[in-house]
């Protein structure tokens, strides 16, 4: 019930970040989808199922807040967390090559999808350069964040599994 509960705010943290502009500044111009990241570490993590319901709930809120196209994030997110969770069982998941790997991919068809969507339901201005001057420099970052939060993650964990060992509980 706690990690559902820490999961819960943390992932109400990440939209809020999202959403809010608290990566207005980026890094180098770049901005990490923040939502994304959590999703497909919480489908690598605990499965299909949790990974497209974090990623519908979540891409629920960030559509309502965000003045994207409706629907792009509901559905990328869902698909891509229920993506994740399928690799699971068959991938190591814990390897920072694969967690890099994923999240570049899943950056590159989530925006490739909505260059797409862009493309047919508004007046497009092409998807290529959008695509290689934006989309591909993302999938570099979140490649990159992907693995460093999956280690400070487990570096808590330790710390956590230490100073429970150290006071005897």
């Amino acid at each position: 019930m706690r990690e559902q509960l820490v999961a819960a705010a943390l992932g109400l943290a990440v939209v809020t970040l999202q959403t809010s502009g608290g990566t207005a500044g980026g890094l180098f111009g770049l901005h990490p989808d923040l939502v994304l990241l959590f999703v497909l570490s919480t489908g690598m993590r605990h499965g299909e199922t949790s990974g497209a319901l974090w990623g519908i709930g979540l891409g629920f809120v960030e559509d309502t807040f965000s003045a994207g196209l409706p629907g792009a994030n509901l559905l990328t997110k869902g698909l891509l967390g229920h993506a994740a969770g399928n690799l699971r069982e068959r991938l190591d998941c814990d390897n920072p090559n694969t967690l890099a790997i994923v999240a570049a991919i899943a950056t590159l068809l989530q925006g490739a999808a909505h260059l797409s969507l862009l493309e047919v339901f508004s007046a497009g201005s092409g998807v290529l350069a959008p695509f290689l001057g934006t989309i591909v420099p993302a999938a570099a970052l979140n490649g990159a964040l992907l693995p460093a939060a999956a280690y400070l993650r487990r570096s808590l964990q330790r710390w956590r599994a230490g100073r429970l060992a150290g006071s005897g509980a």
